[in-house]
Order: structure tokens, then C-alpha cells, then sequence
């Protein structure tokens, strides 16, 4: 894997994880556990797709390239086929296809600070990989997926779902990131400005499907017998059906379906 790629090998369908500067990229890269903060998706050989306030949109990667005093690196991620394989033609035009449908999705603001409890519970307190997967799986129940509101990377794995090439989704080892330096003022003036930016009107809740307590609690005895711990707590075994609501950058980056080929130069002063 070389250490910088050339925007010329993108293709649709890559995924892009970035690493924003602000305060607020500070703490979603914090509550996901991870060094990503926004996720995106490539619709053609140069725009991508990202969900953003107050709505998603399509950007040219060269312009996203110029913004270095927003972020700090953007990687690129490639998703493979069933057989380990790259997406051939016929599924790209599939993901190109699914990920421009996304434009125009509003985002959901006030859907941060949910997320971010749920990642703070779902993925750091259970030192047990299995108690881990079993809150996933009740946290996954508990949220409700609307394709008319989405973050990032709910997005992005909703139009590679759309374009069935979801990637397979495990329970990842625990990074425990040091909590930043957050700029509390700063903070909350990027969170004034958003919500400004991102009013809409919301539209009638989806009542969530109720547990079936049995099915779920086998579901776990099963996967304590199959399971076989490795290093650093990756599971082998996947999480059946995830919520795209739940999904977050750790997510993308950790797939056994997801191979990262190198990081963009951010313009010429990288």
C-alpha cells in the first residue's frame, strides 16, 4: 500500500474517511472511537457524496483537497465484491448510481448528540468483545433508521446497502482515544451554527421494532460458543443486519470488506 494515492485511481463507490479540524470533528472522532470524524463516498471518478448541513450534497474532490485549514488528512477506502474482489463495472455504475441518490437528504443535527451516547455505550464500556456485540445489537433495535435524515456514515453505508454492496460490519477492538482539548466556546458556537444551518422540519417519528428477547439472547449464547477472541479484540463474526442509523466511521474503516489504499495529498502544501 503506498502512502499517498494519486486522485487519478479513485473510483466510484471509494469510501472517504476524513479527519476534520474543528472542535466538533475533535469529538465525533472521540465518541466513535476512532480517527475519522466524516465519512463520504465517491460518486464518479472525481465528486463524492457527503451527507452535510442542512443537507447532503455532491463535491468535487479537487475543491475538498484545497481545504486544508479544515482538515487534517483524508484516506480512501476500497469496498470489495464477495469473492475479495474489487466492484467490477456493473457494481460501480450500481454505487455511483446509489450514492448521487443520497444528494439532497436533510441532516439531522440534533442526531449527533444521540449518536454520540450510543457510541459512548455501545463501544467503551464492555471490556468483553461478546457484551459488546450483544449492546450493539440491543442498541440497534433501540434506534430508528430514517433514509430521510442522515450523518455520514449512516450515508455512506446506506447507498453501498442501496447498491447491494454493504460492507460486513464487526465488532472493533477499542482504540480508548484520550479525550481532546476541546475549545468549549468554540465548540458551541459551531453547534449554534449548525443548528441554524440545519433547521427543518422533522418529520412523524418510525416506531422501532420491538426485541424478540429470545431470538437475541440465543443469538448471543451461539456466538459465545463460535466466537474465538484475536488480538486486540477484533471479532471474526459479524454483526448481523446493522442499523445504518448506528453506523460510524470505525465501522467503515474496520471491515474485513474495506481495504484502505493510501491517503490524498492535501494540495501542495502536505
Amino acid at each position: 500500500m503506498k502512502p499517498y494515492i494519486d486522485t487519478t485511481e479513485l473510483r466510484a463507490g471509494d469510501i472517504l474517511l476524513m479527519r476534520g479540524r474543528s472542535s466538533l470533528s475533535d469529538l465525533i472522532a472521540w465518541f466513535g472511537d476512532s480517527v475519522y470524524s466524516h465519512a463520504a463516498i465517491m460518486c464518479s471518478d472525481t465528486h463524492f457524496v457527503e451527507a452535510a448541513m442542512p443537507r447532503s450534497r455532491m463535491v468535487a474532490l479537487d475543491e475538498r483537497l484545497r481545504q486544508t485549514d479544515a482538515y487534517h488528512f483524508i484516506e480512501v477506502f476500497r469496498p470489495t465484491a464477495d469473492d475479495g474482489n474489487p466492484p467490477g463495472e456493473v457494481q460501480r455504475e450500481g454505487l455511483a448510481r446509489a450514492a448521487s441518490e443520497q444528494v439532497g437528504v436533510d441532516y439531522p443535527v440534533d442526531m449527533l448528540v444521540q449518536l454520540a451516547a450510543v457510541a459512548a455505550v455501545r463501544d467503551r464500556i464492555p471490556a468483553d468483545g461478546c457484551l459488546r456485540w450483544l449492546l450493539r445489537e440491543l442498541v440497534d433495535h433501540l434506534i430508528c433508521f430514517d433514509p430521510e435524515h442522515m450523518v455520514c456514515s449512516e450515508l455512506v453505508y446506506q447507498a453501498m446497502r442501496q447498491a447491494e454492496l454493504a460492507p460486513t460490519i464487526v465488532v472493533a477492538a477499542r482504540l480508548d482515544q484520550p479525550f481532546p482539548d476541546v475549545d468549549v466556546r468554540e465548540l458551541v458556537r459551531e453547534w449554534l451554527e449548525a443548528r441554524g444551518a440545519g433547521s427543518m422540519g422533522q418529520g412523524q417519528a418510525v416506531m422501532p421494532e420491538p426485541v424478540n428477547e429470545e431470538e437475541l439472547v440465543g443469538a448471543y449464547h451461539r456466538l459465545r460458543q463460535e466466537r474465538r477472541f484475536v488480538a486486540g479484540g477484533l471479532s471474526p463474526h459479524p454483526v448481523p443486519d446493522p442499523n445504518p442509523a448506528t453506523i460510524l466511521p470505525a465501522d467503515l474503516s474496520t471491515s474485513p470488506q474495506v481495504r484502505r489504499l493510501g491517503r490524498l495529498r492535501l494540495s501542495e502544501k502536505e
